[in-house]
Parts: C-alpha cells; sequence; structure tokens
C-alpha cells in the first residue's frame, strides 16, 4: 500500500510558539472514519530557547487530501474554525473575564493557522491547516461513541454547554455593537451542500428544497448541488424505511413520517435562530467534538473542539442533539428530566452572573426544546445515528480517498448495526413522548 505524505509545508511559519521550531514531526491522529470534512494529524514540535529544547505537542486540522465532491463544504469548514479559534472565541474569552467569568478552559489553546500559502485573506486552498493545542498527553480523551457518557460526565458537559450558550447571549444584552460581529460571521457561514446521489447536477451548492416544490421537477433547474437522489432514496427516508423493521419503532412511526416532508439538512444548516433564545450553536455537539479527562472522585475536565459549523441558533439545538446522540442509553432512559433541570439551571445561573435576566421561564425553555427538536434536531439525530455507531477503523478513508459521502451513507443505512437500531428505537420514544416531533 502506497504510504501517504501528511507533512505540512512550512508549518513552522504557521505555529506561535516561544521560541524556534528546530524539528517536525507529522502524524495520522484520528482513525479511518472518524473525520468526515477535515484530515486530523497530530503535530509535535521541538522547540528551542536559550539553549534549551522543549516538546510541544499540537493537533493540525487539513482539508482532505482527496474526496474533491466535499470540497467546496470542506472549504467552507476550514474557513468557519479558522476564524472561530483566531477571532470568535478571543472576543467570547475577553468578554467573560470582564466579569471575572472564565472561559478560556472551554476550549483547547490555539497556535496559529494559514488559509493558504499565499497570505491571501478570503481563498482557502488545500495547504490551509489550522493547529491547536493536543490535548491527549494532558490526559483528554474522547469518549466510546458507541457506549456515550454516563450522568456525571454529562451533566460536567451539559455545564460547559450552558456556559458557551449564556456567553453570546449576555454579549448581545450588554455589548450590541461587539457581539454583531459574531451573529454575522454566524449566520453567512453556513458550509455549502455537496452534491449528493445519482444524477447531481453543478459544484456544490447551498442545500435544496424539497422534492415537490416548485421548480424541482426537473433536475436542470434545481440549485446547483441539490442533492438529487431516487425516489425514496433520501438518506432521512432511508432512515424510516430502515425503522420500520424495528419492532420498537412501530408505535412511533406514524409521527416520525412527518420529518421525511422537512428539507434535508445537515450541521450547521436550519433558520436562524429568534432572540433572545439564539446563541452559537455548536451544531454538531456530539462525542467525538468534546474531549473529556477523568479524574478521580471529581467531576472530569472537559474541553469542546470543532467548530466548523456552528450557527446562530436556539440553545435547545445542541441540548437536543447531544441528549439524542451521545448520552448513554440507561441514562437517557432514567434521567433525562434530571439533566434537562441540569441544564436549564446552569443556563440561568450563568446569564445572571452577566447580571442578564432574559425571563426564561421553565415552561419557555421546554417549548424551546420541542421547537427544535420538530425543526431540526429530531431528524439531525435520526440520520446521525449513523454516523455515531459507524464502523470503527473503517476501511474507507474519507479524509483521504474519493467517496461518494451520501451513497456511502445511504449504504451504512442499509446495514446498520444492532446498537443503531436500539438507539433510533430510544430516539423515537424520546422525541414522541416529549413532542420533539
Amino acid at each position: 500500500m502506497t504510504s501517504i505524505d501528511y507533512s505540512i509545508k512550512d508549518v513552522e511559519k504557521v505555529v506561535k510558539v516561544d521560541g524556534v521550531v528546530k524539528n517536525v514531526e507529522v502524524s495520522r491522529l484520528t482513525a479511518p472514519g472518524e473525520n468526515f470534512i477535515s484530515l486530523v494529524l497530530r503535530v509535535d514540535l521541538d522547540v528551542e530557547k536559550d539553549g534549551q529544547t522543549t516538546k510541544v505537542s499540537t493537533v493540525a486540522k487539513r482539508v482532505p487530501l482527496a474526496n474533491s465532491r466535499m470540497i467546496s463544504m470542506s472549504f467552507q469548514s476550514m474557513k468557519n474554525e479558522i476564524k472561530f479559534y483566531s477571532e470568535i472565541i478571543p472576543i467570547l474569552t475577553r468578554f467573560s473575564n470582564e466579569y471575572g467569568i472564565d472561559s478560556e478552559s472551554l476550549y483547547a489553546k490555539y497556535y496559529g493557522s494559514r488559509l493558504n500559502l499565499e497570505g491571501a485573506d478570503e481563498e482557502v486552498t488545500r495547504d490551509a491547516v489550522l493547529l491547536v493545542e493536543n490535548l491527549i498527553p494532558q490526559g483528554y480523551r474522547n469518549e466510546d461513541r458507541y457506549i456515550g457518557f454516563d450522568i456525571v460526565t454529562a451533566k460536567a458537559l451539559l455545564k460547559s454547554l450552558a456556559l458557551f450558550h449564556a456567553i453570546p447571549m449576555a454579549l448581545r444584552e450588554k455589548d450590541p455593537e461587539r457581539f454583531k460581529t459574531i451573529k454575522d460571521f454566524l449566520i453567512t457561514s453556513m458550509p455549502k451542500f455537496p452534491p449528493g446521489g445519482p444524477g447531481s447536477r453543478g459544484p456544490p451548492g447551498p442545500p435544496g428544497v424539497p422534492d415537490g416544490e416548485p421548480g424541482t421537477e426537473d433536475p436542470a433547474k434545481r440549485p446547483p448541488g441539490f442533492p438529487n437522489f431516487p425516489e425514496g432514496q433520501r438518506p432521512d427516508q432511508l432512515i424510516l424505511k430502515a425503522m420500520q423493521d424495528i419492532p420498537a419503532c412501530a408505535p412511533y412511526l406514524d409521527r416520525l413520517k412527518v420529518m421525511t416532508e422537512k428539507p434535508s439538512m445537515g450541521p450547521g444548516f436550519g433558520k436562524v435562530g429568534v432572540e433572545p433564545w439564539a446563541t452559537i450553536s455548536h451544531s454538531d455537539f456530539w462525542v467525538n467534538n468534546m474531549m473529556v479527562k477523568p479524574r478521580e472522585g471529581e467531576e472530569p475536565l472537559v474541553k469542546l473542539v470543532d467548530f466548523q459549523v456552528c450557527g446562530y441558533k436556539s440553545f435547545a439545538c445542541d441540548l437536543v442533539f447531544f441528549l439524542l446522540t451521545s448520552v448513554s442509553n440507561d441514562v437517557i432512559k432514567e434521567s433525562l428530566d434530571e439533566l434537562l433541570k441540569f441544564y436549564y439551571t446552569a443556563l440561568t445561573e450563568n446569564l445572571r452572573r452577566f447580571d442578564v435576566n432574559l425571563d426564561l421561564t421553565y415552561d419557555i425553555f421546554l417549548k424551546e426544546l420541542e421547537e427544535a427538536g420538530q425543526e431540526s434536531e429530531t431528524k439531525h439525530a435520526l440520520f446521525f445515528c449513523n454516523v455515531v455507531f459507524g464502523e470503527k477503523n473503517s476501511s474507507v478513508d474519507v479524509a483521504v480517498q474519493e467517496v461518494d459521502m451520501m451513497a456511502r451513507m445511504g449504504r451504512m443505512i442499509e446495514k446498520m448495526s444492532p446498537l443503531a437500531k436500539d438507539k433510533l428505537a430510544l430516539i423515537a420514544s424520546v422525541v414522541s413522548k416529549r413532542n420533539w416531533v
């Protein structure tokens, strides 16, 4: 098998360290199948200062080496995350520091980035790179996506998520002008949707409208990149079809059919949130995008990662998606109300720390969850079961191979694992009982 060159040209000119970079070692960090729109590498540097050499361990995110069908989405996602680390996080952390609140601990340290080799401000090329702190040597890890979080870890993550959501909401109330920079970024950074399915037309473009709406009957008239699937082969339709073969889903199928009548959306898509409940939505808040450091007898430390598809949406979107995809089945069955109240308390208490009162009653909070589930997150979570329970150490490496991701997702649905079926049944039960669909 041909070896892959993961080297990063002139990386020593990108990384911001106190000293001179003397040596660079680059290797693959995540296993094939764990990342879809970026290539994640480990970059270890020898840094020399005053005759002393220290090791600096970083993570580099790059545009995939192949997979041209996803390239426009990868370019936009890379641009988004570079701006999030270089511009948005500093605004958020400076604001929280003004109130004596440490929010830097939510994130990995930023070490530098570039969009291209030429230094152009806007154009993203395959030479784009983002460097952040490698948290693994400090004891952080991804938890097993097949299992999900226990209640202690879930609460630690919800506490961090509540702070992540509260800071932009408070900034909007306290300093609208400063907040405008963040909002403008969020509502203009939606990734371009890749073409999908046989017969796709044109370059990647924005999400299309649902089949059957005016102007979509003729594929030639559809927007560039419209996911042009054969009849009944859209991923959401395949999910519903698969659920028809799961006996535990039977009582909920009529309600779930509603979701196939909505436009197909992925992370970062969906309608803009309504203020005052709109905030920075991570939009992809699941097991693989959070790092956990266990501590004996103490609450674990957590870091949030992967800000490629952030949007301006209700706080409820991240909350519903996280609970449905990333918390263990037993915890959801036994303690979902406890987790909802925990997040609600953390969010409202954080807002009070900024001297902000948005009159978020628990009834309004529950209504936001209903709307988020009905609008996007139930469908998002059901489809994403495919990813959560996808093959580990996959033989298909989407970061370095040409892969039709939409077709691959369809095949994954058809070969769904028992674990994925159990999760689908649980999601169907929860969203139906809570009016999230």
